[in-house]
């Protein structure tokens, strides 16, 4: 957080004045700009909103955003196909780029709203970008002149390639919508959660309306995923593109439209910062006194009591002095030099230091979740080749599901399990601990960690008995024993994605709310990353020598079974160490 460089020298207890030019400004131009009310942080009364409708609200924009979002992405590499003719690698390459960026845009967003728009701002310019980049694409699949023909079927099909201006005009309206959607995505996550004033945790019933919010935000989240797989992607498929795109565009308007129309609704934290400005300062101090001695008393190094808080600022979150990373704390002890110079790249706070502490006892936790998704993520790849080599008839061969669909099937069991969690299970808890509580994010994400094993486990015994059917010669399996692995690794997601949400919201450093949620984002991203170069690494490896391999054309040849037994081993140790750095996570502590 800025701070002036003011200090009096004649005055050992020097007065440090914090001036933030960002919420000098914005704190005063926010609401004429936005037409919404600001709440201060620290007000009882009116700013209580445990009976406030704004939570619902965000809800419903998460649902028409992720809804228009999946509706442009489920299909993209179809499109991309079918109606631009480009070639299979790259239409590949189009869609997993664009997919990168949509994911990288979280952290862009979250640190602006962070540091200059604060969260209702960046998400209402946000959703407006994605409006003008779905009206782009929904021109583009309507015009004639901004597609190219359809294939000519004659003795030969041919399709003629898109031209240069059709491509243009339709990739600068999806990575419009990457942009606009990717950036307001981390930041309507946590500007959900600003709605519960808890108090910094001592108001449990808020607390306990915050943890329910994460259930359901997952859960609205997974269900719009849901809407897009089905109804939207049939639209497209079997009636109009262009109806299919404009029906995307016509969610984020009204989006946009609700955000605008229900601004006096929402309780507004103004931005306190740049999230990382305040852990360079830190580091930098104390690589300036790297052989200052920490005094032994915590209450000698420079804390908040000495700063003069500007009226413009909300109460600050002040943060109680730990003993781990203790060499941190030199970047608070207060040297003359400090008095002569007043540099808050000399001098930090307790609580910026405390900040930059918390930060490193997230990041492993966050490393931890980034492997569960390497095991998260077989339910959209290798679970899926599974189910192709099994019989797809069910109900005594009356219906047959594709193996794609099981991921809608996960879907909705993800969906399925959070309210069962929120109606039933978490109520029983209370009654039961007899706690306002019912579980921890960390339990809950424990929970997430040792479910996946259970699933891919599973996975690797049906994939077990499916080839051993094979190489009997008896009948091929029936998809339905693909079933369990299914309901088990919803569960699994449900937990660790909705515990690991509220966890990275409520110990992350104030500066850092928004840029918290974003880690879920990251930590997905870079799960499929490993995941995509392990399954290369294991086809090269178990195929040397003129082998087999476990990654074979044909899949029953292989030894997928094997794989799974692999990421239940991967998995298994990364459970382990998550128990180890659950169990000795120092919580943060506000004063």
């Amino acid at each position: 957080m800025d701070r002036a460089a003011a200090a009096d020298p004649t005055s050992t207890d020097a007065d440090v004045e914090r001036a933030s030019p960002l919420l000098q400004g914005e704190a005063e131009s926010l609401v004429p700009l936005l037409g919404a009310r600001e709440q201060e942080v620290g007000k009882d009364s009116k700013s209580n909103n445990i009976y406030s409708k704004a939570p619902k609200i965000v809800l419903c924009l998460v649902f028409l955003e992720v809804t228009a979002f999946y509706g442009v992405y489920l299909n993209l590499i179809v499109y991309l196909q079918d109606v631009l003719h480009g070639d299979s690698a790259s239409n590949a390459a189009a869609v997993s780029f664009w997919a990168g960026a949509s994911y990288l845009m979280p952290v862009v967003g979250a640190a602006i709203a962070d540091s200059c728009w604060g969260k209702y701002k960046t998400v209402l310019v946000g959703l407006s970008i994605s409006l003008a980049g779905m009206a782009v694409i929904t021109t583009s699949a309507t015009l004639p002149s901004l597609r190219p023909p359809p294939c000519e079927h004659g003795t030969g099909t041919y399709c003629a390639p898109a031209a240069l201006h059709q491509r243009l005009v339709f990739f600068a309206g999806i990575y419009l919508c990457a942009i606009g959607i990717g950036g307001a995505k981390a930041a309507i996550v946590s500007f959900g959660a600003e709605q519960f004033d808890d108090e910094n945790g001592k108001n449990m019933v808020e607390r306990e309306r915050k943890a329910s919010y994460f259930s359901w935000y997952y859960g609205v989240g997974n269900l719009a995923m849901l809407t897009s797989g089905t109804l939207l992607v049939w639209v497209e498929d079997k009636v109009s593109w262009g109806i299919g795109y404009g029906v995307c565009a016509s969610f984020v308007a009204v989006a946009v439209v609700a955000l605008a129309a229900t601004a006096p609704v929402y309780r507004l934290v103004p931005p306190v910062g740049s999230p990382l400005k305040g852990a360079c300062q830190v580091l930098v101090a104390f690589a300036r006194k790297v052989n200052v001695r920490v005094p032994d008393d915590a209450a000698e190094l420079y804390a908040e009591e000495h700063v003069k808080v500007s009226s413009h600022h909300p109460p600050r979150e002040l943060l109680e002095h730990t003993e781990q990373f203790r060499c941190l704390d030199k970047a608070a002890v207060v040297t003359s030099a400090d008095l002569e110079d007043g540099s808050p790249w000399r001098l930090c706070t307790v609580t910026q230091v405390e900040e930059l502490k918390t930060l490193l006892r997230l990041i492993p936790i966050w490393l931890t979740s980034a492997v569960y998704f390497v095991a998260n993520t077989q339910a959209q790849t290798t679970f899926v080749q599974q189910g192709t080599m099994t019989d797809s008839r069910i109900g005594r061969g009356a219906f047959s599901v594709p193996a794609a669909s099981l991921t809608c099937i996960e879907t909705a069991f993800v969906v399925a399990s959070i309210v069962l969690y929120s109606r039933a299970v978490a109520p029983a808890a209370r009654r039961f601990l007899c706690r306002a509580e019912a579980f921890t994010p960390l339990q809950l994400m424990g929970l997430g960690h040792a479910a996946v094993i259970a699933a891919v486990a599973l996975a690797a015994c049906a994939e077990a008995r499916r080839l051993a059917n094979v190489r009997a010669g008896a009948a091929p399996l029936r998809i339905a024993w693909l079933l369990p692995q299914y309901v088990v690794i919803a569960v699994s997601d449900a937990s660790l994605s909705v515990g690991q949400l509220e966890f990275f919201y409520d110990q992350a450093p104030e500066t850092m709310r928004g840029a918290s949620t974003a880690f879920y984002f990251l930590s997905c991203s870079l799960g499929n990353l490993i995941c995509s170069q392990l399954v290369t690494l294991v086809a090269s490896v178990t195929a040397t020598g003129g082998r087999t391999g476990w990654f074979p054309p044909n899949m029953d040849d292989g030894h997928l079974d094997y794989y799974f037994m692999l990421i239940v081993g991967i998995t298994a140790v990364n459970f382990a160490v998550f128990v180890y750095l659950a169990k000795n996570y120092t919580p943060k502590r506000v004063r």
